[in-house]
C-alpha cells in the first residue's frame, strides 16, 4: 500500500502554500480593485465552482475506480473510465461555458445588481471565465489520475505551480495598472497550462494511457452509480460555499460580499488544512476495503478522527484568539471592525465541519456516498432557507447565522458512519463532549473580552490564553501512547 504519511505531507504543502502567498496577495488585490469589484471577482469565482456539478462527480469517479481497478491490474479497466471520463467531461464543460458565456449579462444586472460603473467590467469577467470554466473541466480528468494512484505529490506540484503563476499574474497586473478583466484572462492562461501539465504527468504516471473520447455504456453505469451522489452532494456543497455569495449580493450589495468573504475565506482556509491533509483517504480506505480489512478501517477511522478533533480545537482556539488583531493587520481596522464577529460565528460551524471531514472522505472510499449526498442535501437546503429569511432581517450576522444550518444532520450523519465501521458511539461522545467544553469557553472570550479590546492588548492576552488553553487541550485529547506515536511520525517525516 501506498505511503499515506507521504500523501498527507504533500497535501499539507498544497494547501499551505497557496494560504501563505495568498496572506501577502489578498490584501493588495483587495485595496487595487476596491472592496466593489473584488466582490465582482469573489461571484464569478464562485459561479465557476457552482456549475462544477456538471461533471457529474466523474472527478471523484475516477479517484475511487482508478484505485480500485489498479489494486486488481486491470489496466485497460483504468483506460475505459478516463476516456468515458473525459468524453462527459467536454460535452458538460461545454455545456457549462455556453450557459455562464449566455447569462452574463443578466446575472451582472439583475442578480448580482453590479453598479453601473462596474457593469461592463462584470460582463466581460464572466464571458472571459466562461472558457475557464471548460478548461477546468478538461483539468479534472487529469488532475485526478495522480490522486487516484495516491501519488499526490505530483498533483500538489502542479495545482500549485499553476495557481502561483495566476495569482502571482494578478498581483503584477493590478501593479501595471490594468484590473479584473485583465485578471481573469490570464486566469485562464493558466488553466490551459494546468490541462496540459496534467496530461503529461497522467501519461506518465499511466504508460498504458492511451485518449480517446470513447463512450462505453457499461463504464458510464459504474462510474455514475458512484459518482450521481458526489455531483448532487457538489451541488448541495456549491449552496453552502458559493450561493451565499450570490444571496449577499443580491440583498446587501458586492461591498458585504467582501466583508464576508474575508472572514469566511480566513477560516475556511485555516480548516481547509485539515481536509487537504486526509484527501488521501479516499483511496486509502477504498484500496483496504477492496480487500475487505474491517480492522484495519476501523482502526484508521479512530487514528484520525482523534488527530482531527485535536487539530480542529486548536485552530478554532487560534482564529477567535487571534482573528481580530490578525484582520486588523492583514486587511485594515474598517474590514476587522466588521467581520471579526462574523469570524467566530464562522469558525464555530466550520470546526464540525472539519471533524466531520473523515466521514466524508470513508463514506466516499467504502463506496456509500449517497450518504455524503444525503446529508449534504439536508444541510444545504436548510441553509439556504435559512440565509433567504435572515439576510434581508440581520444583514451578515444574520448570514453568519445561516451558515450553522449545514449542521442540521450531523448527529446522525455521525451515528451511522460509527456504526457502519464498528466503532461504539462512547468513543466520539466522549470526543465531543471534551471539545464542546473548551468551546463553550473560547466562544464567551471572543465575543465578551477580544471584540472590544485594543491591538496590542488583544495580542498579548490571545496569546497567554492560547498558551494555556493548548497546554489544557493537550492532557486532556492526548495520551502517553498517542504522544509517542505523534512524536515518532514527525521524526520520520
Amino acid at each position: 500500500m501506498k505511503n499515506n504519511l507521504k500523501n498527507a505531507v504533500y497535501n499539507a504543502i498544497g494547501f499551505i502554500f497557496p494560504v501563505l502567498v495568498g496572506l501577502f496577495t489578498t490584501p493588495y488585490i483587495v485595496h487595487k480593485l476596491t472592496p466593489e469589484v473584488y466582490g465582482i471577482y469573489v461571484l464569478v469565482i464562485s459561479l465557476m465552482g457552482l456549475l462544477s456539478f456538471l461533471d457529474l462527480g466523474f472527478g471523484q469517479g475516477i479517484i475511487k475506480f482508478v484505485s480500485h481497478y489498479e489494486a486488481k491490474g486491470d489496466f485497460k479497466r483504468i483506460n475505459d473510465i478516463i476516456n468515458t471520463s473525459l468524453f462527459i467531461n467536454v460535452i458538460m464543460g461545454l455545456l457549462g461555458a455556453v450557459i455562464i458565456f449566455t447569462f452574463s449579462k443578466f446575472l451582472s444586472l439583475y442578480v448580482f445588481k453590479v453598479k453601473s460603473e462596474h457593469l461592463e467590467t462584470s460582463i466581460l469577467s464572466f464571458q472571459i471565465v466562461s472558457v475557464g470554466f471548460f478548461l477546468n473541466l478538461l483539468s479534472s480528468t487529469f488532475s485526478n489520475i495522480p490522486k487516484a494512484l495516491q501519488r499526490y505529490d505530483v498533483a500538489v506540484k502542479i495545482q500549485n505551480f499553476v495557481w502561483f503563476c495566476s495569482i502571482m499574474s494578478s498581483v503584477l497586473l493590478l501593479y501595471l495598472g490594468y484590473g479584473l478583466v485583465e485578471m481573469m484572462t490570464f486566469y485562464v492562461i493558466f488553466q490551459l497550462l494546468g490541462v496540459f501539465l496534467y496530461y503529461y504527468s497522467s501519461k506518465k504516471l499511466l504508460p498504458t494511457l492511451k485518449l480517446s473520447l470513447s463512450f462505453k455504456k457499461d463504464v458510464f453505469k459504474e462510474i455514475f452509480g458512484f459518482s450521481v451522489y458526489t455531483s448532487i452532494n457538489a451541488i448541495t456543497g456549491n449552496i453552502v460555499f458559493r450561493v451565499d455569495k450570490m444571496i449577499i449580493s443580491y440583498f446587501l450589495g458586492t461591498a458585504a460580499v467582501t466583508y464576508y468573504q474575508i472572514p469566511f475565506m480566513i477560516v475556511q482556509m485555516a480548516n481547509g488544512f485539515i481536509s487537504s491533509v486526509i484527501q488521501f483517504l479516499t483511496p486509502a480506505v477504498s484500496f483496504i476495503n477492496s480487500f475487505g480489512d474491517k480492522e484495519k478501517l476501523k482502526e484508521l477511522y479512530i487514528k484520525y478522527t482523534k488527530y482531527l478533533f485535536l487539530t480542529s480545537i486548536i485552530i478554532f482556539t487560534g482564529l477567535v484568539l487571534f482573528g481580530k488583531p490578525f484582520l486588523i493587520l492583514w486587511i485594515g481596522n474598517n474590514i476587522a471592525e466588521k467581520s471579526y464577529s462574523l469570524l467566530i460565528i464562522i469558525a464555530l460551524v466550520f470546526f464540525f465541519v472539519s471533524i466531520s471531514n473523515v466521514g466524508y472522505y470513508f463514506y466516499n472510499g467504502i463506496g456509500k456516498s449517497y450518504i455524503n449526498m444525503i446529508s449534504s442535501f439536508v444541510g444545504s437546503v436548510s441553509y439556504l432557507v435559512a440565509a433567504v429569511l435572515l439576510v434581508p432581517k440581520y444583514s451578515l450576522i444574520g448570514a453568519a447565522v445561516a451558515f450553522s444550518f449545514i449542521l442540521l444532520p450531523y448527529p446522525v450523519y455521525i451515528h451511522y458512519l460509527n456504526k457502519i465501521v464498528g466503532v461504539e458511539q462512547k468513543f466520539y461522545i466522549d470526543l465531543l463532549l471534551k471539545a464542546l467544553v473548551y468551546i463553550i469557553v473560547i466562544v464567551m472570550i471572543g465575543f465578551n473580552f477580544i471584540l472590544n479590546i485594543t491591538f496590542i492588548n488583544s495580542v498579548i492576552v490571545g496569546s497567554l490564553l492560547f498558551l494555556l488553553i493548548l497546554t489544557l487541550i493537550g492532557f486532556t485529547f492526548i495520551s502517553k501512547t498517542d504522544f509517542i506515536e505523534i512524536k515518532r511520525r514527525v521524526l520520520k517525516v
